[in-house]
């Protein structure tokens, strides 16, 4: 019989953390997987046991391929065979993030809180999203009120707290700045809504819905801006074939000829109009609505890379994060939520071929196969199910032209 494979690729790195605190690693689970630079950041909740017997529970991140450098806090190894080097740091002292070990403590966050003029009263802080090396989220609550706290790095707090007033400004209903810190830290409000992803359910026209977020694209692309946003995925194509046939080569062929043909498509979408505003990460789960008003958007969320861009990304993006959750939930037959959101996919892809602008459909084609390549490396390299669906979907966008690609229905 085959052994299973081990889920914990990185088990003679903890292994050798655990002996560097002159520890035991008793146990080891896989918790996230985040593409970063050319490598990955790999998320462990490890436990510990000292030479006493005593066990202490950690949460570890190893960073492969990182920069060159020293960095505080952070244990750099190396191997002697290959010189293959990671990086590994134990949470919350992320060396990106240097704000999120004040922000995921009540008191050393009440004390920079209180600076700012916040209220602090019974304060206490949960981690609410987290994402290694990049941004996080802490939820504040206090006696009289609950906010949310931006870990961003530290050059990018004034800028997006710059950014969140440029877009209420435009009448776009993004969390009010309620203050920040050079250490990057943005505290934003507490937006009333759920999030759309979750009451799919409680829609009854799915066209109604649609309207509104290509209204609300209108609007954004009107926001002025002052610096480009996230660059496009499909920028980096190469990058993805290369890791997916590393981790797939069984699916070498499929990957490689999506790939190229997304690289062709999007050359054929020629250049982008003049620059628009766009989003830079648009997904249901970043558009809040009412419950009992579920097609209309009350709430903007997470503005971190929005800018100067091309709108065909936030089109590709919206696409692909509905496909990853039909693929998430076993299928568009498995839930509710997986065939609303499969409808949801083709209803928005089908209005592609509608834009004036005629490289728009080629260019939002190209990205959407690129978005789903980078949810399939993410399952992929995370052991997690689904990769090989999702490259089939891949495939399948970047060769489609206006006919239907579900048979769901409402």
């Amino acid at each position: 019989m085959t052994a299973a494979p081990d889920r914990v690729l990185h088990r003679d790195v903890l292994m050798a953390v655990a002996t560097s605190l002159e520890s035991d690693l008793a146990d080891a689970q896989p918790l996230q997987v985040e593409p970063t630079g050319n490598g990955f950041t790999h998320g462990y909740r490890v436990t510990l046991r000292d030479r006493s017997g005593a066990t202490v529970d950690h949460t570890v991140f190893v960073e492969t391929s990182p920069a060159e450098g020293a960095r505080p806090g952070v244990l750099t190894l190396s191997n002697p065979g290959t010189g293959e080097r990671v990086d590994v740091w134990v949470y919350p002292a992320d060396p990106s993030l240097p704000a999120l070990r004040t922000a995921v403590y009540a008191e050393a966050a009440g004390v920079v809180l209180a600076r700012l003029g916040l209220p602090v009263q019974g304060l206490r802080v949960s981690l609410a999203a987290y994402r290694p090396g990049k941004r996080a989220v802490v939820r504040v609550d206090t006696d009289t009120t609950a906010y949310y706290l931006k870990v961003v790095r530290p050059p990018a707090a004034e800028p997006l707290q710059a950014r969140h007033t440029l877009w209420r400004e435009a009448g776009i209903p993004v969390p009010a700045v309620l203050g920040w810190s050079e250490e990057g830290l943005v505290a934003l409000e507490a937006l009333a809504g759920s999030e759309v992803i979750g009451v799919l359910d409680r829609i009854a026209d799915p066209g109604a819905l649609l309207d509104s977020i290509e209204l609300l694209g209108e609007r954004i692309a009107r926001v002025p801006s002052t610096s480009s946003a996230r660059s496009s995925l499909v920028r980096r194509i190469d990058w993805y074939e290369e890791r997916l046939i590393e981790q797939l080569p069984a699916l070498d062929g499929v990957i490689e000829r999506t790939a190229r043909t997304a690289a062709r498509r999007f050359r054929a979408g020629g250049t982008p109009p003049p620059s628009r505003t766009v989003h830079g990460d648009l997904h249901l789960a970043q558009l809040l609505v009412d419950p009992a008003a579920p097609t209309s958007i009350a709430g903007v969320l997470d503005i971190d890379t929005s800018g100067w861009g091309d709108p065909a990304d936030d089109a590709a993006a919206l696409y692909a994060h509905l496909i990853a959750t039909v693929v998430h939930d076993g299928g568009s037959r498995a839930t509710v939520r997986a065939r609303r959101a499969s409808v949801l996919a083709d209803g928005w892809r089908q209005r592609w071929f509608r834009s004036p602008d005629p490289g728009f459909v080629h260019r939002a084609h190209a990205i959407a196969a690129t978005q789903l390549l980078g949810h399939a490396l993410s399952r992929s390299a995370a052991g997690s199910a689904g990769a090989t669906e999702l490259i089939e979907r891949a495939q399948r966008v970047v060769n489609a032209d206006e006919r239907p690609l579900t048979t769901s229905s409402w």
